[in-house]
């Protein structure tokens, strides 16, 4: 309420503003210009329902354009695209109201000759185009100046989800229990299986290397992350054998899209720590794509017994760096059967 009130006391004070220019530029003595009879009131009110009115239809174009481009709006072309937007379309309620009041008011309250109209039409024309460019700019830098520090903002705080993302991952691959299970795992395999547990060893060192070599990328091309995959997915088939299927059925050039740095591995992290799996009943893990839209990961529910322990920071973080990167939002689906989520692909790293 307090800030309604403070809006619109301020215009109505810009809208006083304006019809005093009007009058003083177009009064011909002193004494029109401190004149108030019947004609300067009937003017004093319209003047200040058109500016209103024109203010208010700025408003909603300015709002329509930080709704569809949210992150884009700071950028000169969608400026200039808004600046001219709301030209067009106020600049005509404008200009039929001075003409209306030209060649209607004006004449009805007796206080302009009828060879006059013309010229009052088009001086007030100009000067209404001045005053309207003007405020228009003063809206749009404003905007401006809000959304690039909002931008800032949202920049300072994901940089702190990244740190914090990059701390996670990273702790959740070297924490005691995966170091523990992967070198039992590597201990058995070199008695039972030489061969088997140097390509175990291989694959860890390289799932770590691409940890650490793209610690400071927000985004990776889906070549890189399913390479990484591959990796992750070796040691967790030769560890729980056959109680996890992956199934990918992804149809693109995956060097030519990208997604968040590790965001196929959270998935299929939280997917095998929330539910349960064995050899008889494996846990079935799903990767397509829909189109060039969406990367889709979908896994059966089948829910532990008890609590399970979780940071909840994994999809969350996803689902942020998207909100700061692209106007696409992460898509989350639950229901009896399935949990999936649809990770949307962006062409280009110029998309981010």
């Amino acid at each position: 309420m307090a800030n309604a009130l403070k809006k619109y006391s301020g215009r109505l004070g810009i809208a006083i503003l304006i019809h005093l220019f009007f009058k003083i530029t177009s009064s011909r003595t002193p004494e029109e210009m401190t004149t108030y009879d019947l004609p300067a009131k009937v003017m004093f009110i319209l003047t200040i329902a058109v500016v209103l009115i024109a203010w208010e239809v700025c408003d909603l174009i300015a709002n329509y354009f930080v709704k569809k481009y949210p992150i884009e709006i700071v950028s000169k072309k969608r400026l200039v695209q808004l600046f001219t937007t709301i030209i067009v379309f106020t600049f005509p309620l404008i200009i039929l109201y001075i003409y209306f009041e030209n060649y209607y008011i004006k004449v009805w309250l007796e206080c302009i000759e009828e060879g006059n109209m013309i010229n009052e039409f088009w001086s007030e024309t100009v000067r209404a185009f001045l005053i309207t460019g003007m405020i228009i700019g003063f809206k749009v830098f404003g905007l401006y100046i809000n959304h690039s520090s909002q931008v800032e903002r949202d920049k300072a705080q994901m940089q702190k989800e990244l740190l914090r993302s990059k701390y996670e991952s990273l702790k959740s691959q070297l924490n005691p229990h995966f170091l523990f299970n992967s070198y039992s795992v590597l201990s058995t395999l070199i008695h039972k299986d030489p061969d088997l547990a140097s390509d175990f060893l291989n694959k860890l060192s390289r799932m770590y290397r691409y940890i650490l070599d793209n610690k400071e990328n927000a985004m990776v091309s889906l070549s890189k992350e399913f390479e990484f995959l591959e990796s992750y997915l070796f040691l967790l088939k030769t560890r729980h054998e056959e109680g996890i299927a992956i199934e990918n059925n992804v149809e693109l050039d995956t060097s030519r899209f990208f997604v968040p740095t590790l965001a196929l591995q959270m998935l299929i992290e939280n997917a095998i720590k929330h539910n349960t799996f064995s050899v008889d009943q494996p846990l079935l893990i799903k990767i397509y794509n829909e189109g060039e839209d969406y990367l889709v990961v979908r896994n059966e529910i089948r829910k532990k017994g008890g609590t399970v322990s979780s940071t909840k920071i994994g999809l969350e973080n996803i689902c942020k760096r998207y909100n700061i990167h692209s106007e696409k939002q992460v898509v989350v689906k639950s229901n009896d059967n399935f949990f999936t989520v649809k990770l949307p692909i962006l062409p280009s790293l110029n998309a981010i």
